[in-house]
């Protein structure tokens, strides 16, 4: 019980040090500077809409149904915060939401995404004292801390081959692989959704070095 204790406690200090480390010291690319960074080293990312205050939804002319979230640097796990919101199927509900999610501490603004549909996956890049860079890939959604279905390779072509037989997913990872030499610490994709043979990056971060 007791060592129970002190490992809980050891995690805790960790992740406190981690927040503290991506919120004042380090670099981050929240969703949107994420999704337009993986969109110039040519991943296939989800088109989005950021705003800001609730008459630009009246201008969008939004494609129903859309997921909203909210969008900060400061917000690292946006479900936590309730951050999401899925199926917004009309305007009137889009608005009723924005309100909502712009009253988030730290809010700086709504991202909108048509929904897609599609199985959910975890793909990730880290670079670890130990082995380099290592890519990640799991089981993605809300659920990842909870099921903890997350490999890791190091970062090269048997690694790749190892962590999936889809060649969709297997491209994904090859070109993280190519993102060594950009100066990330840590990148996560989640979730990558996967419809039939297509790969779309549907929410992402980046913390450099």
């Amino acid at each position: 019980m007791k060592k129970l204790f002190l490992k809980n406690i050891g995690k805790n200090i960790r992740n406190i040090y981690k927040q503290f480390m991506i919120l004042f010291v380090m670099k981050v690319f929240a969703e949107k500077e994420a999704g337009n960074f993986l969109k110039k080293k040519g991943f296939n990312v989800i088109a989005s809409v950021f705003v800001k205050t609730e008459k630009e939804l009246d201008k969008l002319g939004l494609d129903f149904p859309v997921v909203m979230k909210v969008s900060s640097k400061k917000i690292v796990h946006k479900t936590k915060v309730n951050g999401v919101r899925l199926g917004i199927k009309n305007l009137f509900q889009a608005k009723k939401v924005f309100r909502e999610l712009i009253k988030i501490k730290n809010a700086e603004g709504v991202l909108i995404q048509k929904q897609v549909k599609g199985k959910e996956y975890l793909v990730g890049l880290k670079k670890t004292p130990e082995f380099g860079y290592v890519i990640a890939f799991g089981k993605g959604g809300s659920k990842v801390e909870k099921e903890k279905k997350v490999e890791f390779r190091v970062c090269n072509v048997k690694g790749v081959e190892e962590l999936s037989k889809n060649k969709a997913i297997r491209k994904v990872l090859d070109k993280l692989c190519k993102l060594t030499n950009s100066g990330i610490s840590e990148l996560d994709i989640n979730p990558l959704m996967l419809d039939k043979r297509k790969a779309v990056i549907v929410d992402s971060q980046i913390v450099f070095l």
